[in-house]
């Protein structure tokens, strides 16, 4: 904030230094007194209708993905590297099987006896129908016969196809109920195939890798990758401007990975809430002291910023640096203060850029 009065003091000494001012005690009040009216103004506009990340806290981040579980399963082989930068699809690292390929090997024994079981009732069928349509066809010539057929053997065809039915009957059913039983093999072996399949931890999305910290053997540890797609500036703003900021407004940042140049993005959102709004799940009332210890300094609220990274920048997830956003206006004559983010966040880069040289 102070950056920007510079100019002012450029001028008034500049204008002494020229004789166009005689410094005495009545300019030197009316400079002053001025000096110090443009700075209210000024922090005035900061603070309200075009509101500047002051801290230089505003950084760079990306939402990322957690890889596998924290605890209890063991690293087999690593495939990646420190911050490497990966494609979707690509195996990161896999796990130690957990029995699931003598599994899925057992699932499919007792499916293929099944299905043999399967094979051989189908197969009986058959016989037991060719069998059927034999008795039937010779009890259809002894009922022919009349008189001249024993009743005997009449009544022990009927009974033979009356059997054979009931065993086809029961048959048909214990068909269905292997196919049930095979389908149930069938669900279980992908079940354990995808359960096999999770040994393998692929990248889910185009994005980069943080510090690989497991090796082969571990049991404990992760890693995560970021989605260098839907990176984001999330920007520090006073409580007071709060009720300015708007979905989709104008803003500009820097970062001091790139000191000097200035990039430009859309409001996204206000952050919901902070970390001074988390109440303990648990029963029981906060402490007084607590309570007075989280909320007595200023916190303010933070914004995020999405912006498009220009064709050849990367700007690293982490960075930090300052924005400024052109908040709502009581009237539109006071679109000039834009002016001031805009000179400050102009005026914060040039710094960096001098500090790094």
């Amino acid at each position: 904030m102070k950056e920007i009065m510079l100019p002012y003091v450029l001028i008034i000494w500049l204008l002494v230094k020229l004789g166009v001012i005689q410094w005495n005690l009545a300019n030197a009040v009316r400079s002053v007194g001025l000096g110090l009216f443009i700075a209210f103004a000024l922090f005035t506009g900061h603070r309200f209708w075009s509101p500047a990340d002051l801290t230089d806290s505003s950084t760079i981040k990306a939402p990322h993905a957690v890889l596998s579980p924290l605890i209890g399963q063991e690293v087999e082989n690593v495939y990646v590297t420190h911050n490497q930068l990966v494609k979707k699809g690509d195996l990161i690292y896999t796990l130690v099987s957990v029995d699931s390929t003598e599994q899925i090997n057992a699932l499919k024994a007792n499916r293929s006896a099944v299905e043999a079981q399967h094979a051989a009732a189908i197969q009986q069928i058959r016989v037991l129908k060719v069998n059927i349509n034999n008795d039937e066809r010779n009890l259809a010539r002894l009922t022919a016969l009349k008189e001249h057929a024993s009743q005997v053997d009449r009544d022990n065809l009927a009974a033979q196809i009356d059997a054979n039915s009931a065993q086809v009957a029961a048959n048909i059913a214990q068909l269905d109920a292997q196919t049930a039983q095979m389908q149930s093999y069938d669900a279980d072996i992908q079940s354990a195939k995808w359960t096999d399949s999770r040994r393998e931890i692929r990248a889910q999305f185009d994005g980069q890798l943080a510090i690989t910290n497991v090796v082969e053997g571990t049991r404990l540890g992760n890693m995560h990758l970021f989605d260098t797609s839907k990176k984001f500036m999330e920007m520090r703003i006073a409580d007071q401007s709060y009720r300015y900021i708007k979905k989709g407004q104008f803003a500009e940042f820097y970062v001091d990975a790139y000191p000097g140049e200035i990039f430009r993005g859309r409001v996204h959102s206000v952050t919901s809430g902070t970390g001074e709004a988390m109440i303990n799940p648990m029963s029981g009332s906060q402490h007084v002291r607590q309570h007075v210890g989280n909320n007595s300094g200023s916190h303010g609220r933070t914004v995020v910023i999405e912006f498009e990274e220009p064709e050849g920048y990367s700007l690293p997830i982490g960075a930090t640096g300052s924005a400024w956003i052109s908040a709502e206006k009581p009237h539109p004559i006071l679109g000039f203060m834009d002016i001031i983010g805009g000179a400050t966040v102009r005026l914060k880069a040039l710094k960096s850029y001098l500090n790094a040289l």
